[in-house]
């Protein structure tokens, strides 16, 4: 990412709400980990902000909590207590499982006692269950009413693993993984420049589509037909202007798959769509060598918007090599009358 050096002063600014959503995003984009999840984070949530669901048993098998603190300060060892002790009790009483791992994404970071708790599990664990009274029992219950030391509940706490309890600050955030697909998205800043493609000398698979249009184009301009490509490529007119498009073909290959993983495929769907639709016309009114000519010039001269076009990362040569995708796709195959 080359737009900021840093996201953390936006991070720090969001709202308690905001701070929310965004977590929330983040578990929906780990799909390796997460089947479902969850935005609760409301008054009655009891103890869950944002859940992630290990499996589609949800909350009968295994999940793990986020729960979100945009405070004035770092967070303190009586909120680690009376929000742990929150979910371990309705887990106890039958709502949901223990979570599987607990996360504390606190931006603003954790005092020293929040830190020690961290740090030292079983001695967490430990005194939980020797100070329920005055560190969670009133805790609990929007009232005030005191929670006894049930047994179902001591075993939920013997039970759970607290070194599964982690604290996320905004640094720890910034340096988890995707993280910067998510804030490039959030705070709309520049996603960078994508690596020039690298055209393979012989004719790859994945270009069949629209080479064969390409090579019937050819064809019809040079008066005869081309068995293939490589026949294309010998002649001294025709495989010039072949070249090229290959050249464009790739690097707009090499511009999707680096921001398809760097960004919400969301931006290169507008992206694609901007210069399907700013060529369409000029499509839709030729045919042959024309069109395959008049549509680059087009696709090198439109505007595009979103996030690309902001910060002027979509090349010339992407948005003409985006065409020959979309004929690859059959969106837009260059040989359709």
């Amino acid at each position: 990412m080359s737009g900021k050096l840093t996201y953390r002063d936006d991070v720090l600014l969001m709202s308690p709400k905001g701070l929310e959503r965004f977590v929330h995003r983040w578990v929906a984009m780990q799909l390796s980990s997460y089947v479902d999840h969850y935005e609760f984070g409301d008054a009655s949530d009891m103890g869950r902000d944002v859940g992630g669901f290990v499996t589609a048993a949800r909350h009968e098998g295994e999940w793990d909590n986020f729960q979100c603190k945009m405070l004035a300060k770092p967070l303190d060892a009586a909120t680690l207590f009376e929000e742990i002790g929150k979910t371990l009790y309705f887990a106890s009483e039958g709502h949901f499982t223990a979570p599987r791992k607990y996360f504390f994404v606190a931006p603003k970071g954790f005092n020293r006692g929040a830190e020690e708790l961290l740090h030292n599990p079983e001695r967490f664990r430990a005194m939980m269950l020797s100070e329920w009274d005055a560190r969670c029992s009133r805790k609990i219950r929007t009232n005030g009413e005191a929670v006894p030391m049930a047994s179902t509940l001591q075993q939920v706490i013997k039970s759970f693993a607290f070194q599964n309890v982690e604290g996320w600050d905004v640094d720890k955030m910034l340096a988890l993984p995707g993280m910067n697909k998510l804030l490039a998205d959030t705070f709309g800043d520049d996603p960078g420049e994508a690596p020039r493609g690298t055209v393979p000398i012989s004719i790859a698979n994945e270009e069949a589509v629209y080479i064969g249009q390409l090579v019937s184009i050819y064809s019809e301009r040079a008066g005869r037909p081309y068995p293939d490509a490589d026949a294309v490529l010998a002649d001294a007119e025709n495989g010039m202007h072949l070249t090229m498009q290959r050249r464009r073909y790739f690097d707009a290959d090499s511009f999707r798959r680096h921001f398809r993983d760097n960004l919400d495929p969301g931006h290169l769907q507008v992206f694609n769509d901007e210069v399907h639709a700013g060529v369409f016309e000029t499509y839709t009114s030729t045919y042959g060598f024309e069109r395959l000519t008049r549509v680059m010039e087009r696709a090198g001269a439109i505007e595009v918007g979103g996030i690309f076009g902001r910060h002027r990362r979509a090349s010339v040569q992407v948005r003409q090599g985006t065409c020959h995708h979309l004929a690859n796709e059959g969106v837009m195959p260059w040989t359709k009358p």
